[in-house]
């Protein structure tokens, strides 16, 4: 009897095998299942994902597996910080030394060598100086940026930033058409040490200096004395005094910065292929120092072309016309003391004679001996607070344009500090001269310094802070020899670029004076605070790493 059928099997072949069946259901048969956008999980899913709304209207998708890019970046900077500017050294709106000394210049010599002093441009006489003769402040320093961008292209950024301390220092000597000779040091260095060589009995110059004759002495000082500068002052009276100073002037600038900011990136706002801008937001720290440094040395002596002590005029220290020539060939170049002839005016304005005089102080009996003037100010800022700003990228991953534009509101605490000695009109040496009054006090035992003198204040205020900075980054040491074997630089891109920071209402030390001297009457130079905006630039080049 035939065997049963068997559905679900395949027949089975004809033969010793029993009957064949009828074929079951092929596998895979029947409607097909839906679709779906995720059919099946997969071991590579991507880490980040997103959906975004290009600005065509359509949907994109992007994913990436790559998580964070951290960069580092190293770089030297070769800053230039502002200068002082051009502030006057000293009181503003006080009459000039030519103008103080008009009468007895007059009665020494004639209308001519004045006319020639106030109408030669270029002729100084103890002129007033100005904070726009000191060289520019340059300094190097150095630069790191370390941060991270996230799969989304935001991001977080740290850098730290150091310039070293600039300074710059300018000495009237070096304008001077009359130069010290080194072979009158010697004689120079004891003349200015007590006691003092110069007869106060109005002899003029006495030598007891072995082997020095008192004409050699003459000499020496017609050499070295120089129409150096002046210091104006308010010293209380309605035009003020100008210090001549015949030794030295000179004038010191010194300044440094430093800071660190934490910024963070947005996600691009403007995204293209080869252009991104994107918003900035963070906080910054900067720390700048400024200040200045004042010298004038003076011999305390008056001179004039003159025989006896009668010659010798109230605060004139005569000089001949600085022309930078010997006019009347006794080897000396615009001499002190002594007018040369000057042949091309038309007549003889020439002196002959010098003749030095140390004041003597008539209630004391003491001359005036040579004296240093010196005024410190220094100015100790501090900036902190938030800032916000915009970065673009232009560029690929071989060649890139970059910059960062920021502005910033700062909680501004300042330190201001003033200190100094012997400002005054010291070649004045009667206290009871109604005219001319005595201005610096004598020192004792008990008070060596009696002229000297402190101040200081502190400050807090806000100030408005900008900073624009603009990069190149090639990536060019795999096509240099020697350099493109160096596994260090296998990721480093050259980096170039340049920084500008300006902060406004920074108090600054040039500025930041009220010229008063006249110890003898109280009168000290003390602080009056002025601000105005301080800016740096930095040239950059180092290396960045994308890792």
């Amino acid at each position: 009897m035939p065997a049963p059928v068997q559905p679900g099997f395949f027949q089975a072949a004809a033969g010793n095998y029993g009957y064949p069946t009828p074929p079951g259901v092929p596998m895979n048969a029947g409607p097909e299942s839906p679709l779906s956008a995720f059919p099946r999980i997969s071991p590579f899913e991507h880490q980040f994902q997103q959906h975004r709304v290009d600005s065509n209207g359509l949907w994109s998708y992007r994913a990436s597996n790559n998580g964070k890019r951290h960069f580092l970046s190293m770089e030297a900077l070769f800053a230039r910080y502002q200068n002082p500017g051009g502030a006057l050294i000293g009181n503003v709106g006080t009459q000039s030394y030519l103008g103080m000394v008009e009468d007895e210049l007059i009665d020494a010599t004639d209308d001519e060598v004045f006319d020639q002093f106030s109408e030669n441009t270029g002729l100084p006489y103890f002129d007033q100086k100005y904070f726009n003769n000191v060289p520019k402040l340059n300094a190097p320093g150095f630069r790191l940026r370390w941060g991270w961008y996230n799969d989304d292209e935001s991001g977080f950024e740290f850098t730290g930033w150091w310039i070293s301390r600039a300074d710059s220092d300018w000495s009237a000597i070096e304008q001077s058409t009359h130069k010290p000779n080194p072979a009158n040091q010697a004689i120079m260095d004891i003349l200015l040490s007590p006691p003092n060589f110069i007869d106060p009995a109005g002899t003029g110059v006495v030598s007891s200096i072995p082997g020095v004759t008192t004409a050699q002495v003459n000499e020496v000082l017609q050499n070295e004395l120089m129409n150096l500068g002046g210091l104006p002052l308010d010293d209380g009276t309605i035009d003020g005094v100008t210090v001549p100073y015949d030794l030295d002037f000179r004038v010191k600038a010194v300044s440094q910065a430093w800071g660190t900011n934490a910024t963070w990136l947005s996600t691009p706002i403007v995204d293209k292929k080869s252009l991104k801008v994107r918003g900035l937001a963070g906080a910054r720290y900067m720390q700048v120092r400024e200040g200045f440094s004042f010298v004038g040395r003076d011999s305390g002596l008056l001179y004039s072309d003159a025989t006896n002590i009668a010659g010798i005029r109230p605060d004139l220290k005569l000089f001949s016309l600085p022309t930078g020539t010997d006019e009347n060939e006794d080897g000396i170049v615009d001499n002190a003391g002594v007018v040369e002839d000057d042949s091309t005016g038309g007549g003889t304005t020439g002196t002959s004679t010098a003749f030095f005089v140390a004041p003597v102080d008539p209630v004391t009996g003491q001359p005036v001996q040579p004296y240093t003037t010196w005024v410190n100010n220094t100015v100790d800022t501090h900036l902190a607070g938030p800032e916000v700003g915009f970065q673009f990228d232009l560029g690929g991953d071989k060649f890139k344009i970059w910059g960062q534009t920021k502005v910033g509101i700062m909680a501004n605490q300042e330190k201001i500090k003033l200190n100094g000695d012997n400002v005054g009109m010291g070649i004045r040496a009667d206290p009871d001269d109604i005219d001319r009054p005595k201005a610096l006090i004598d020192p004792t035992a008990a008070d060596p310094n009696p002229n000297a003198f402190s101040d200081s204040q502190s400050h807090t205020h806000v100030s408005p802070m900008f900073e624009q900075s603009i990069f190149m980054e090639m990536a060019i040491f795999d096509k240099v020899p020697v350099l493109k074997r160096m596994k260090m630089l296998e990721e480093a891109k050259l980096k170039v670029g340049y920084t500008y920071i300006v902060a406004g209402e920074i108090a600054r030390p040039y500025d930041s004076i009220r010229w008063q001297g006249m110890p003898t009457r109280g009168l000290f130079p003390s602080i009056d605070v002025e601000r105005e905006s301080w800016s740096v630039g930095t040239w950059s080049v180092g290396l960045d790493w994308l890792y």
